[in-house]
């Protein structure tokens, strides 16, 4: 094995940029070359990851026949002992100009110094906010279902409320594909450690809806 695709639960690219252009390529690379196909996927789970992060990355990789690999280590760590354990050379990310790791990156960037040796991958780095939701509107690809509830960049449960600019006025939010200034899409992160957050009727002790993956047809976009 020497090319994997890695998904970080601490990274709003894992649910909606990596996994939906991702997931979607490798899938019909599955279906076409069962046997010649073995990307293997990497999911790095966060034990402050939202409920719902976990459970659709664990459902998309059943629903696809992904063979998925869970590491319950920091990032670093974990990348250390995969390539200590197995051939990697390259990992596939969801990385995208404007994230906080992004800068200096390019499609193919060897990794950080002092980080284990690998060509980081990054297909869609120059794609916008607006590129992304496009993509998985037209083509149908399943998503998290936070991302309905007004969230556009996801984190840990920690860091993470509801976009403000999404609320619809009556205590609720619009999805995170209304948004319509992809420059504020990580508006909805904050320190919510040792306090409660409200925004807009949301709080840190609303219940926690149902994980199941949202499938949206193109709209405003």
């Amino acid at each position: 094995m020497e090319v994997e695709a890695a998904v970080r639960a601490s990274g709003d690219s894992v649910m909606r940029a990596k996994y939906g252009r991702a997931v979607y390529v490798v899938q019909r690379a599955f279906a076409l070359y069962p046997q010649n196909c073995p990307m293997r996927t990497i999911y790095f789970e966060d034990p402050t990851a939202f409920p719902e992060i976990n459970s659709f990355t664990y459902d998309t990789a059943s629903t696809y026949g992904l063979p998925l690999e869970t590491i319950r280590t920091d990032f670093k760590s974990g990348l250390e002992a995969l390539l200590k354990e197995k051939l990697t050379k390259a990992i596939f990310l969801g990385t995208r100009n404007g994230d906080p790791n992004a800068v200096g990156q390019e499609e193919f960037s060897p990794s950080s110094p002092g980080w284990p040796p690998f060509m980081r991958v990054n297909p869609i780095l120059d794609w916008s906010y607006r590129d992304v939701w496009s993509f998985l509107l037209t083509c149908k690809v399943n998503y998290c279902s936070l991302y309905d509830q007004g969230y556009t960049s996801i984190g840990s449960i920690h860091d993470t409320v509801p976009n403000a600019q999404l609320s619809d006025g009556l205590g609720g939010f619009k999805p995170a594909y209304m948004l319509t200034d992809g420059t504020l899409e990580r508006a909805g992160r904050a320190n919510k450690v040792n306090k409660k957050k409200e925004v807009d009727g949301y709080s840190e002790t609303s219940s926690i809806t149902s994980a199941k993956p949202r499938q949206q047809q193109m709209s405003r976009l």
